[in-house]
């Protein structure tokens, strides 16, 4: 049997790369790359798949290059990100030299966008994979290039553009591998296990806000009942936490209601925490989402000011942020909601209106993040436009310890300065505090806060872990 490997490089910071957005770990979390996990099942019925995450296992790149050579892959499959291509590229360039007879396939953020020209006479890559929920890297890893649609590949001196194939509404994979990614420290500020997995129930966003490079995938789900028996099979590994990494859980409705229902009927007990919106996360949703398990929903909130929210293609209010977080406080679901500072648009009136927010609103936590222009997004095209970047701009990472771009009234400088007070006037003041040391029920949950913000701290002041 062939063998296939699945590489995170190694990196000088605490990368996050997958899901075609790539960042810098705000808060020392690392969760498991998703585009891994569902590749994990699509390759496993056909070859030995193996696995070296070098971030989560902290490798070196010698240290890393010498289990690769260990594993002797046949074909590998490597993460890249925008906020850490020059070092990806070059590590590629080791493992083609260390690896000269296996097939290396680059997949993430950074090929979005005139990803062909990666695939030069002097790349080390072979092909770049644009979708990782299909069966095109089986079909390309075969020979079968024309049946690989989502592909870009090197095929003697050209490259083959992405086939056509008429868009799909759903996705089936084969039940992913979640035991193979069980000897790394990935971690979530969210979860409330150390064990925790990672699932997929739809593929992109049906939703189009300008700055999200989701929205630019298409969109597609799986079944409710494909999604269980991933579940029970997560369950049988002896896991209790699940993170949904699905962009709007309950974008498809009616299939999240039964999704629900079939977790509360077959009684599986896992805890999880998803992604949602305000405007998708209704009274009656949030209440089946409660009873089968969940504790935490992420809500994309953005903005205060409601001239922004609508700029951006948010398609909802401050109103409805404010009324979707109480409720989910009333009925007992922690909720953290992420913002973007620093859009094109953002003036010093809309920056107040945010930190004004962050004073009254009752969310469990908050990410504050800068705008950064994402290849192939709407923002990207904005911001060329209006000057605030190039073409061949490269800082990515929307963490904040680099702020990627000033608005059309607002410097890099001033951003960076809101930036800090935003997470000041969240984190760090007495009231917050005392009600998160009240919420603690373990010691893991303890140690798992304390290095949350410790770690927040650094990135914020300082600008690095």
């Amino acid at each position: 049997m062939k063998k296939v490997l699945l590489l995170n490089p190694p990196g000088e910071r605490l990368y996050i790369r997958d899901y075609f957005c790539s960042k810098v770990s705000q808060a020392d979390y690392l969760t498991h790359p998703v585009d891994f996990v569902v590749l994990s099942g699509i390759l496993a019925g056909e070859y030995e798949v193996g696995l070296i995450d070098a971030i989560a296992g902290k490798l070196s790149p010698e240290s890393a290059l010498e289990e690769i050579r260990r594993f002797a892959p046949d074909a590998v499959i490597s993460l890249f990100g925008s906020v850490s291509l020059p070092e990806d590229l070059a590590f590629a360039a080791k493992v083609r030299a260390a690896c000269p007879g296996a097939r290396l396939v680059g997949l993430g953020d950074a090929f979005r966008d005139g990803g062909a020209k990666y695939l030069g006479p002097d790349s080390p890559l072979d092909a770049l994979l644009l979708d990782f929920t299909t069966r095109d890297i089986v079909s390309y890893l075969e020979g079968d290039h024309g049946s690989a649609a989502n592909m870009l590949i090197r095929d003697g001196g050209e490259v083959l553009p992405p086939g056509t194939r008429p868009a799909a509404e759903r996705y089936e994979v084969p039940v992913p591998r979640h035991e193979l990614f069980s000897g790394y420290d990935y971690r979530h500020p969210f979860v409330r296990s150390r064990r925790f997995a990672t699932v997929l129930t739809d593929y992109g966003c049906p939703f189009h806000c300008s700055f999200c490079v989701m929205g630019t995938l298409g969109f597609k789900s799986r079944t409710p009942a494909s999604v269980m028996t991933e579940l029970e099979h997560i369950k049988s590994l002896g896991i209790k936490e699940v993170l949904f990494h699905t962009q709007t859980f309950g974008a498809r409705k009616e299939e999240a209601r039964e999704l629900c229902r079939r977790m509360i009927s077959a009684g599986l007990g896992l805890g999880w925490t998803c992604f949602s919106r305000v405007d998708v996360a209704d009274p009656e949703l949030l209440s089946l989402m409660r009873e089968a398990g969940c504790h935490t929903v992420i809500f994309g909130v953005e903005s205060g000011s409601d001239e922004i929210l609508k700029k951006y293609g948010k398609g909802y209010t401050r109103g409805q942020i404010i009324s979707a977080i109480d409720h989910c406080a009333a009925i007992g679901i922690e909720t953290v909601g992420t913002f973007i500072l620093g859009l094109p648009e953002e003036t010093h009136e809309t920056m107040e209106r945010t930190l004004d927010l962050l004073r009254t609103i009752k969310l469990d936590y908050a990410s504050i993040n800068v705008a950064v222009p994402r290849m192939g997004t709407p923002l990207r095209e904005e911001a060329i436009a209006h000057g605030l970047v190039d073409g061949d701009f490269a800082v990515m990472d929307q963490s904040g310890a680099e702020v990627a771009m000033g608005s059309r009234t607002l410097s890099r400088e001033e951003i960076t300065k809101y930036r800090k007070r935003a997470v000041a006037i969240f984190y760090f003041n007495p009231r917050y505090i005392l009600r998160r040391l009240a919420r603690i029920r373990s010691f893991y949950d303890l140690t798992r806060q304390l290095k949350q913000a410790a770690a927040l701290a650094a990135n914020t002041w300082f600008g690095e872990k």
